[in-house]
């Protein structure tokens, strides 16, 4: 455990934003094997992970609920030199997870044909669906561990072991679902076995024991920091009601607004497929092949920039935690300022890493150079939005972002349908949406009224 109070912004922000960015970039990369593989399966298979993905992307608004309040007691108990007292939060953060997980995932494993039929499934879909959900759901209680504890070594000042475990977690599933999804046959001392060939059931449980294998070494690691020994205790795990009320207090909104975010896009898309298959594709080509990378720099200097506010709020210097956020949003300007260059100068060649397709290429640029003019606004309302959260104020800014999500979706509407003007009104509902959040959240930050919340969680740093 590491206070970065006894360095210069600038190089703690720097030596803690490249792991986190690189992690955000694998945990990104997690997330495409299942498509990557179950597509080279069947249609079927395909369409299961589409629908899936509502369900996976409910459930990490839990788990994100979790992981961000319990990121932001642990940086400041980190701050305050109580090690032990980091530990306590993270424990708590981790039994609260144990306490919704089990009770979600047997509800959900009951219920999964019905949620899938609901959602839309036909019914060999729906059948492909439930036997992914319910192997995954075996394994849920993992799926929650890892990135609390990913986010807790993030608080602590170290990036690179969450990186570590992201690489564990990526490479193991990305072979257990090769052995497990595909049909093998092996020819050994004149016999011929047999393995595999378990289709989607195969990439739930690859996924499981991937994450059962990086939360089980992430939790041997924790346990070997000073004042972490006891993680794990009946002490910890016991719940603490004052404890539990900052994570949820802090975690709450930021899950909520995550939640509502991934809702909103859904929106768009249904309204993208006004235009015909090939929009699907440039949406898709724009925002998951080009944008999510600068979506995940952005991430990573927002981790760095919250990790070190919460440590100065922890030591009680509420100066250094402002100086931070501004250098914080100043680093990732500059970066987003390069990639909307890039965005602006070389569309046509971004959109064509994805696609040979010319007319999904040429939608896709458009949406691309469109998106450049948004970066640097999604840097100051990314930023400032993770500082305030490391210093446990989220309510607020979650009152900016959700209504300015939900906006994109009667926006786009009005623009793309009833002013007629097609995908262009889409990209530009998304685009003033993202430059009003931005210009929203940077007001917000400028007030001060967040540092309320910073004052008021402070008095929970001497508990133990």
């Amino acid at each position: 455990m590491r206070s970065s109070n006894n360095q210069t912004i600038l190089a703690a922000i720097g030596m803690l934003a490249p792991f986190a960015i690189l992690s955000f970039i694998l945990q990104n990369a997690y997330h495409q094997l299942d498509a990557y593989f179950l597509g080279q399966v069947s249609g079927t298979a395909s369409n299961a992970m589409g629908l899936l993905m509502m369900v996976n992307i409910a459930n990490f608004g839990f788990i994100l609920t979790l992981a961000r309040g319990t990121q932001s007691l642990v940086g400041r108990r980190v701050g305050a030199q109580s090690p032990q007292g980091a530990s306590l939060a993270l424990g708590q953060g981790l039994g609260l997870a144990m306490r919704v997980v089990i009770p979600l995932a047997a509800l959900q494993w009951v219920f999964a044909p019905e949620i899938l039929t609901a959602l839309g499934g036909s019914p060999e879909v729906v059948v492909a669906g439930t036997r992914y959900l319910r192997v995954l759901y075996v394994f849920m209680p993992f799926l929650f561990m890892s990135p609390i504890q990913e986010f807790a070594f993030q608080a602590m000042g170290d990036t690179s072991t969450p990186f570590r475990l992201q690489c564990l977690a990526v490479g193991s599933n990305a072979l257990l679902t090769w052995l497990l999804v595909f049909d093998h046959h092996v020819a050994l001392l004149g016999a011929e076995f047999s393995f595999g060939g378990w289709g989607v059931t195969g990439a739930a449980a690859s996924t499981g024991v991937s994450r059962l294998l990086s939360s089980g070494l992430g939790l041997m690691l924790l346990r070997r920091r000073p004042g972490f020994e006891s993680l794990g205790s009946r002490k910890h795990w016991r719940l603490d009601g004052r404890i539990a009320r900052e994570i949820l207090r802090v975690g709450v909104p930021a899950g909520s607004a995550t939640l509502l975010y991934a809702l909103t896009g859904m929106g768009i898309t249904a309204i993208v497929g006004q235009f015909g298959q090939d929009a699907y594709g440039a949406y898709f080509v724009g925002f998951r092949g080009v944008e999510s990378t600068s979506f995940m720099i952005v991430l990573g200097i927002g981790v760095a920039t919250s990790t070190v506010v919460a440590h100065a709020v922890g030591a009680g210097d509420f100066a250094r935690a402002r100086r931070a956020s501004h250098v914080g949003v100043g680093v990732g300007a500059v970066i987003m300022l390069l990639t909307a260059t890039l965005f602006l100068s070389l569309p046509e060649t971004l959109a064509g890493f994805f696609t040979g397709e010319s007319g999904i290429r040429s939608a896709a640029a458009v949406y691309i150079a469109t998106m450049a003019w948004c970066q640097v606004p999604q840097a100051f309302e990314m930023i400032y939005s993770d500082a305030m959260a490391g210093a446990g104020s989220t309510m607020r800014t979650a009152a900016l972002t959700i209504p300015g999500n939900l906006l994109r979706v009667p926006l786009a509407w009005f623009l793309a349908i009833v002013l007629g003007w097609g995908l262009m009104g889409v990209w530009y509902a998304i685009l003033a949406s993202a430059v009003i959040k931005g210009i929203a959240v940077t007001i917000l930050f400028f007030s001060g009224k967040w540092e309320k919340a910073m004052h008021r969680g402070t008095e929970l740093l001497d508990a133990t």
